[in-house]
């Protein structure tokens, strides 16, 4: 049983954001409890978050560049994380100065543990030795970026992160040159009609590949210093069945335009001036 005045987590680092250099923060839960996530197991989660604006707002303002960069998920809105749910939670614990900061001693907490870097925001945005400082007592983690073509991106994040790709039948091109970098990639495809490449496997985690494992036993996404050397493949998984495919719809629809060299940007100062009008009420 947690105690009373146990925190509801760690927040491990704050600072400014290697993609922007606005105001970040890492915050580590699961650390006093148990991650009831079904797929990731029992986890200690780290999130990435802007600590001075509210992780819908940011989102509508695109603020969240700070945190996720360029990523085409963050946006074409087909990113697999719910704001709803983990961010904004983090967010209010954190004005409610529900969690504590990181101690020397606190890295006992992550000794011999699982972690998950990055449940939501990039590695990249955050210096790779608060990574390590964790990762290099636990006893495996997963990790995911998709800054891995960004110049600011630590190299040595590849022995901790896997490149995050995106892919449609008969283009391939972003798994292509972060293989070409030096990655081991994960890569998101449409469908099975997406063919599997010789050095990759079907993520065992997913539910195409019959959800055998957790992905805390699995560990075959912590970059190179996985036993596992092949990369991963998964489906695009960021649809609820009761929601229909809009997100599927939506991402075939940017992949399409990316390879015809079309590009496609959100209206963040329309999304300002509707937002400043609605506050005014």
């Amino acid at each position: 049983m947690a105690k009373q005045n146990e925190p509801k987590g760690i927040v491990l680092w704050q600072g400014k954001s290697l993609i922007d250099g606005n105001r970040i923060m890492v915050v580590a839960t699961g650390v006093y409890g148990k991650s009831e996530n079904r797929k990731t197991g029992e986890m200690i989660q780290t999130w990435i978050l802007r600590r001075d604006v509210h992780p819908m707002t940011a989102r509508r303002m695109g603020d969240d560049f700070s945190v996720c960069g360029d990523c085409m998920h963050r946006e074409n809105s087909t990113c697999y994380v719910n704001l709803c749910h983990g961010p904004i939670n983090i967010f209010y614990a954190y004005l409610d100065q529900s969690y504590k900061h990181f101690e020397p001693a606190d890295i006992e907490l992550f000794r011999g543990r699982n972690i998950r870097v990055g449940s939501y925001g990039d590695p990249a945005a955050v210096p790779f030795e608060v990574w390590d400082n964790i990762t290099k007592v636990a006893n495996g983690y997963t990790g995911y970026t998709h800054q891995w073509h960004n110049p600011i991106t630590d190299p040595r994040l590849k022995n901790i992160c896997m490149a995050s790709v995106d892919t449609i039948k008969g283009y391939a091109k972003e798994y292509k040159l972060a293989q070409k970098a030096g990655w081991r990639t994960f890569r998101v495809r449409e469908s099975l009609e997406n063919e599997l490449f010789e050095n990759e496997f079907v993520c065992p985690a997913s539910k195409e590949g019959g959800e055998k494992v957790q992905c805390e036993l699995c560990r075959a996404c912590g970059g190179w210093s996985s036993k596992t050397k092949k990369s991963v493949v998964i489906m695009l998984h960021a649809d609820a069945p009761a929601l229909g495919n809009w997100r599927l719809d939506r991402f075939m629809r940017i992949m399409k335009l990316r390879k015809w060299k079309k590009s496609w940007r959100r209206d963040y100062a329309a999304e300002r001036k509707i937002y400043r009008q609605t506050c005014k009420f």
